[in-house]
Parts: C-alpha cells; structure tokens; sequence
C-alpha cells in the first residue's frame, strides 16, 4: 500500500520506557519492528502489543555482553529480518553516584552499553543501507552529555561519546542516502526515578520530567524529517548557547539542578 513503510525499524531497548514509546509510534504508522532488549517478558508484552498495528519480533539479547555475540547477533538480525531502514539506539541503564564511589566495573559496562553496543548495531546494519543507498541512524543520548551533571560522571561521558559517534558517523557516509541523528532527551518520567533514594531529586524535578511518549514520537519524526539534532523538550538547545557565552556558569547550574541534596550525595546508588 503506498505511504506504508516496508523497511523494517530495528530498536534496542524497545520492551520499556522511551525504546517502546519510538516502537509504537513507528508500528502505528506501519512499520515493522524489530524490538532488542534483555528482559524476554516485557520484550513478548510490547511485540504482542505492537502486532496490533504492524509486524513485530522480539528478540532477547544483553547488550552489555562485551566477548561478541551482540555484534553477530544483530548482524544476523539485520540479514534474517531486514532490510533495516531505521537503527535506533535506546538500550541504556544509569547510576547516580559520585565519582569517587563509582565501581569502575560498572563504568565500564555502561560504556559498553551506551557506545560499544550501539557501535556493533550500526556495524551490523550500516553496510546494507549504504549498498540500498538509504536509512536512517538515530542515536539516543541525553542533554547530561552536554554538561556533567552530579553522579551522571560515566553516563554523561558514554553519552556525550554516543552524540560524537553520531557526528563522526554523518561527516564519514552522511552524504550516501544514509541519515544519522541523535536525540537529547532531558528528564524522562521512568523506572529509574523511582528508586526511594532518588526521592528528593525527583520531587524537585517533577515538573520538568516529561513523558516517553513525547520523546519517541520525536525519534520518529526524526526519520519522516532528518536533522542532525533534535532536543526534547526543545528549550534544552540553550545549553548550547550557555556553553559557548559562560561554561562555568553553565557547570554550577546543572551541578545545582542534578545534587540530590545531603543525604544522598553520600552516595547511595537507586
């Protein structure tokens, strides 16, 4: 049927939160989903959901894995489910910790979450949407990578490496058929935020924190109009103009923004 899309969506992180949210808008506008996260009952939930609107797989695969197997994993994916017109990026995690009490072993496997993974998806379906001469790469990261904010030090730094993937990734194919994008969202009402020890933060933020369904529907929009960057909300693109006039006052703002107060800047983790 003209106007429905045929190539598929492939998702990481798509059974919850802001991966489901992209997963849905794109189902509801016809697109076949390919939907990659850990858990498989929530993964069978969001599929069963989905196939309302449109074809659906579900496939359960820990994408902090680091001896391989997420590569040739989704290298298989793209060959047996493709051809793969859009990657999103979305699986990730967080701590909220300072850095000093930050286990390095965890650090790492964020990383391995938030870049070495998301890199092994673009290597998997990368190569087949230059060959067609069309796609679209769309990385979600975070506004955190754009100033640190307190207890984010591996997140926003893994962030801040995924948004330069995306940029290294536009100046070296963006001009054969392929979009890369990368979307930066702000707070976002998740599971995360309901940890007890995250509390006061959250009331202090409640009412800048915004809802998955607003942040997948801009990854969606994304692919219909290509951009480099998009912010959600948009008023979060002052951070760029506050870095360039004041860093530092930028630095104290976030820091004053993000501290969760005396009890839990000792370093209780969510």
């Amino acid at each position: 049927m003209a106007g429905v899309p045929s190539g598929v969506a492939l998702i990481t992180g798509g059974s919850s939160g802001v991966g489901l949210a992209a997963a849905r808008a794109f189902a509801r506008r016809g697109r076949p989903t390919v939907l990659v996260a850990r858990r498989s009952g929530p993964l069978e939930a969001a599929a069963a959901e989905l196939r309302t609107h449109a074809p659906c797989t579900p496939v359960a695969l820990d994408l902090a894995a680091d001896d391989g197997t997420v590569e040739k994993e989704l290298t298989r994916l793209a060959e047996e489910f493709g051809p793969v017109e859009v990657l999103v990026n979305c699986a990730g995690h967080g701590m909220y910790v300072p850095f000093l009490e930050l286990d390095p072993a965890e650090a790492r496997r964020l990383f391995q979450v938030h870049w070495f993974s998301p890199a092994a998806a673009v290597r998997a379906v990368l190569p087949g949407m230059l060959a067609r001469g069309r796609g679209h790469v769309v990385n979600v990261a975070s506004v955190s990578a754009k100033s640190g904010p307190w207890g984010h030090s591996a997140y926003a730094a893994a962030k801040a490496a995924l948004t330069t993937l995306t940029e290294s990734l536009a100046a070296e194919y963006g001009g054969r058929g392929v979009h890369f994008g990368v979307v930066h969202p702000g707070l976002v009402d998740t599971p995360f935020f309901g940890a007890p020890d995250l509390a006061p933060l959250r009331a202090r933020t409640a009412r800048r924190m915004i809802r998955p369904e607003r942040v997948g529907l801009a990854v969606a929009d994304l692919v219909e109009r290509p951009r480099a960057e998009v912010c959600v909300p948009r008023h979060y693109r002052v951070l760029d103009v506050l870095r360039a006039v004041s860093p530092g006052a930028l630095g104290r703002l976030v820091a004053r923004q993000s501290a969760p107060g005396r009890a839990a800047a000792r370093g209780r983790r969510p």
